[in-house]
């Protein structure tokens, strides 16, 4: 079909009646891929109006409501119940049906020229959209992003269809011609080619109309969160091509919206509109097509937080609700970045993901202190915060990022696995799926490398550690800040510690581990870590306290970096006994208690520590601390073993996160733990 097209002409004379047209140098034609189409048939000078809408040929919920005479109805009224019923929560609803009557209207309809241009009922697939693809098409977007939002769209509409149908007097005219398919139809039209009532419609026309001052109140409310949408004949033939070089201007003095050119458009050129800022994903599900590169190429990322969290959340200043669409307040995104230039002001490892994404991971996976620090701090925002390993965060960020990347490996396995049983496309529909399908997972795979790189220096290097591959220097620039500030310890390096700095207690440990565990010396990690890395981590900060105890002045001259840490958990201990009672218990299981009470008993008895003993009530207090810490500062990480029988080998523990920032010398406090701590004695 082309502008000559005995279909086009009549519905541009309609349109100029009324007081819709195109610029002269604006034609309508067939293009081979895009169907009806703008062109440019001279050279367009930049602020040209190339097409004028009146508000009298708009099409939407507002022509029922007989609101002024731009939204008139030209069409038998829908009965009262239906209308007040729907048009305080539903206006939507009603402007489907509304479109359902135009069409069953015949040339009857005032908008006859135009509906009989759209694609017809009859024809659902020249609609291009998924939601009407054949299930053979549709098992290629299985796991994808499109997936959700299209069956989502299928019971939306059959439930918005119910709920019409069903407050329609039965003797009300051809009801029984208002069929779910007929509904389908309409709710796809506006789903593909209306435009925003808050874009769209001038306030004034309805604050200046003679309806009731409650009605008008209501109508603007749906017009600013956009609770029904517009079908502008004409205007809506323009195409979407990504880029954004139009403007839309509403005069309610003329009663007129307008699409105008930024820059100059060729002879001969297509003229785009623009639809937004859409991802491929919105775009293949309200449109049927996507634009090619990366640049709009998106995964969605949901997350399920807790109420808890949900409350940590929202008492953040950077959290940001849109109450227009509240189910989307906890879906984020990764994309892939196409330009040099820094989108966040964050560790650039995370200028992938949308605003939200990572902050919101951080109150999930937060321990009792990281909590206190977001509550304490609302105004802190995790991924903006470059210096994030140098603050009390530090872990926690780690923490994110680890599971960031499982969250992303995840969605690829995910993604791949409900694809495994495709065929080779047959039709356009599944070559299309079958190249989103593709770039969704190219988009998660790009994502996890830079993840990768920070988690991989993390988990392989320490200054505490005695083993020559994770002691070795880490000289990349954008990891100095990582290793300055804070260090994971895995069971095999903490106890390899131990053993440098004191040999003899660490030969009666280990001696004591192999007896409670029937395992040989030297120890083997590998099994131990296991089933057991809690209850080590327990023994070993135990043993670390107890040595600091037994000589404060010389661990703190002898570990700076570990004294440093020392002070921060006793501060963070008196800070969790204020506020969680329960923080005084010991953090442990039956199994693990046992096992936990042989090792400190016997501790007490090795010669080095033996000329300071501990009351029984002291050494409980000391455990159960012990047990905190172990519990709260521990982090999960696929971690390489340097000793025993899978030397080499990467396997999945508990590393201790060991942060080197604060004071270097102890700084008296006042809590009942420091307290408690001051009153033990050599």
């Amino acid at each position: 079909m082309d502008a000559s097209s005995s279909l086009v002409q009549p519905l541009l004379g309609w349109g100029q009646e009324h007081g819709t047209s195109l610029a002269p140098d604006v034609e309508i034609y067939q293009d081979p891929i895009t169907g009806l189409s703008f062109r440019a048939l001279q050279n367009i000078p930049p602020r040209t109006k190339l097409v004028i809408c009146s508000f009298q040929t708009t099409l939407s919920y507002l022509n029922t409501t007989y609101l002024s005479p731009y939204f008139q109805s030209h069409s038998p009224p829908f009965p009262p119940n239906f209308v007040n019923s729907l048009k305080v929560h539903d206006p939507n609803i009603i402007g489907h049906f509304f479109l359902v009557q135009q069409y069953l209207l015949g040339t009857k309809s005032f908008w006859w020229h135009y509906i009989r241009l759209l694609p017809q009922p009859d024809t659902p697939e020249a609609l291009g959209l998924p939601v009407w693809w054949p299930e053979a098409d549709l098992e290629f977007l299985n796991g994808t992003n499109a997936e959700p939002p299209i069956k989502k769209r299928k019971a939306l509409w059959e439930a918005e269809w119910k709920q019409g149908i069903s407050l329609l007097a039965t003797d009300f005219e051809d009801r029984e011609k208002y069929t779910y398919h007929l509904y389908q139809w309409a709710a796809s039209i506006f789903g593909s080619r209306s435009f925003r009532a808050s874009l769209t419609i001038p306030p004034e026309l309805i604050s200046g109309s003679q309806n009731s001052f409650k009605d008008s109140l209501f109508i603007l409310e749906h017009i600013m969160k956009d609770r029904f949408s517009v079908l502008l004949p004409v205007m809506d033939i323009g195409n979407h091509n990504g880029i954004n070089q139009v403007d839309w201007s509403r005069d309610s003095s003329t009663g007129h919206f307008s699409l105008s050119n930024r820059e100059l458009i060729a002879q001969g050129n297509q003229i785009y509109n623009f639809y937004g800022d859409k991802s491929n994903s919105e775009l293949l599900v309200a449109y049927g097509f996507i634009l090619p590169g990366t640049k709009r190429d998106t995964v969605n990322l949901r997350l399920t937080p807790s109420s808890e969290v949900v409350q940590l959340r929202r008492s953040q200043t950077s959290h940001v609700v849109d109450f227009n669409q509240p189910e989307q307040e906890f879906m984020f995104s990764v994309r892939i970045l196409n330009d040099a230039a820094r989108h966040g002001s964050g560790i650039p490892q995370l200028d992938m993901f949308s605003p939200g994404l990572v902050n919101t991971m951080s109150c999930m996976l937060a321990n009792n202190r990281e909590r206190r620090f977001l509550l304490t701090n609302p105004a802190y925002s995790l991924e903006k915060d470059p210096e994030v390993f140098s603050n009390p965060m530090s872990r926690n960020i780690i923490f994110v990022l680890r599971i960031l990347q499982d969250k992303l490996n995840y969605e690829i396995s995910r993604i791949e696995q409900c694809g495994v049983d495709l065929r080779k496309p047959q039709t356009q529909n599944q070559h299309t799926a079958l190249e989103y399908r593709n770039r969704q997972v190219q988009v998660l795979q790009t994502a996890i490398p830079p993840i990768s790189t920070i988690l991989q220096s993390a988990f392989s290097y320490s200054s505490f550690c005695q083993h020559a591959r994770h002691s070795a220097n880490q000289s990349e620039d954008s990891l100095v800040s990582l290793h300055s500030h804070v260090e994971l310890l895995s069971l095999d390096c903490a106890f390899g510690w131990l053993y440098k700095h004191y040999p003899d207690v660490t030969s009666k440990v280990s001696q004591l581990i192999s007896e409670d565990q029937d395992e040989p010396l030297p120890l083997d990690w590998a099994i131990l870590v296991e089933d057991w890395d809690h209850t080590y981590w327990t023994v070993w900060i135990y043993l670390v306290w107890m040595l600091w105890i037994h000589s404060k002045i010389e661990f703190e001259t002898r570990h700076v970096d570990l004294a440093k840490w020392v002070f921060a958990m006793n501060k963070s201990y008196d800070d969790a006994l204020s506020s969680h009672a329960d923080a005084a218990n010991l953090h442990a299981d039956s199994t693990e208690q046992e096992t936990i009470d042989f090792m400190v008993q016997n501790i007490a008895e090795i010669p080095d520590l033996v000329t300071f003993p501990l009351h029984q009530d002291a050494t409980e207090r000391l455990r159960n601390f012990a047990s905190f810490v172990a519990s709260e500062e521990v982090l999960p990480a696929s971690c390489q073993m340097m000793t025993g029988s899978q030397a080499g080998e990467i396997l999945e523990q508990k590393l201790l996160c060991i942060s080197k920032v604060g004071h270097a010398t102890r700084v008296q406090e006042e809590g009942s733990w420091t307290t408690f701590l001051s009153s033990l004695t050599a």
